[in-house]
């Protein structure tokens, strides 16, 4: 049986830490470079889809290059949209809106960012785009350069518990979940919070 491979990697640190949401053209740090340069030194993907964040396709491009593999941007899996959030602090944002944040951890389903996107708008573009991948790669290993929301969806789905649940996971700067998808489409969770990629 057919097994596709995708390993779902976060960005590394940013340049501005303690962000609750980096703006999309905030850069990485010398130490998020080095975070996703050791996490895939020793691996090669056969192709790479990666978030428009700045955080994502920095090194995306990079590692595109350097090992002369596709790389596709994927609108649908940057960062879900948190409208006047983006670039505060959560200590910032717990001064200016705790019920907000508390709804997010919570009750995350009937959540909306202040001039931004709802949850359950963000998980239904990111169950389509893993919908795309799957078909289109199918029997590939594939390179998903995201963020820690997007993996918290695929989680979700993956192990059938609700979006609340995967805030007890930590994923970690430079991190990645590996999923393996079958023929019948269903998928299982094979490997969380890799420090190191490896085919």
């Amino acid at each position: 049986m057919s097994i596709t491979s995708i390993d779902v990697l976060r960005h590394g640190k940013v340049v501005t830490p303690d962000l609750f949401c980096a703006a999309s053209n905030e850069p990485l740090s010398a130490v998020g470079w080095q975070q996703l340069r050791q996490a895939t030194h020793a691996y090669k993907p056969d192709q790479i889809l990666c978030s428009p964040s700045w955080r994502c396709l920095q090194f995306a491009k990079e590692l595109s290059t350097e090992q002369t593999l596709p790389l596709h941007i994927e609108p649908r899996i940057q960062e879900m949209n948190f409208g006047d959030w983006i670039g505060k602090s959560t200590q910032e944002l717990w001064a200016t809106d705790p019920t907000g944040l508390q709804q997010l951890w919570t009750d995350p389903l009937s959540f909306t960012a202040p001039q931004g996107e709802s949850m359950l708008a963000f998980i239904h573009r990111v169950q389509a785009a893993w919908n795309d991948v799957t078909r289109l790669y199918a029997g590939q290993r594939i390179l998903l350069v995201t963020h820690s929301g997007v993996i918290r969806v695929l989680l979700a789905q993956t192990l059938g518990i609700n979006y609340a649940q995967t805030l007890r996971f930590e994923l970690g700067y430079g991190q990645a979940v590996r999923f393996h998808v079958y023929a019948d489409h269903t998928s299982s969770v094979y490997g969380l919070g890799l420090e190191q990629l490896r085919c």
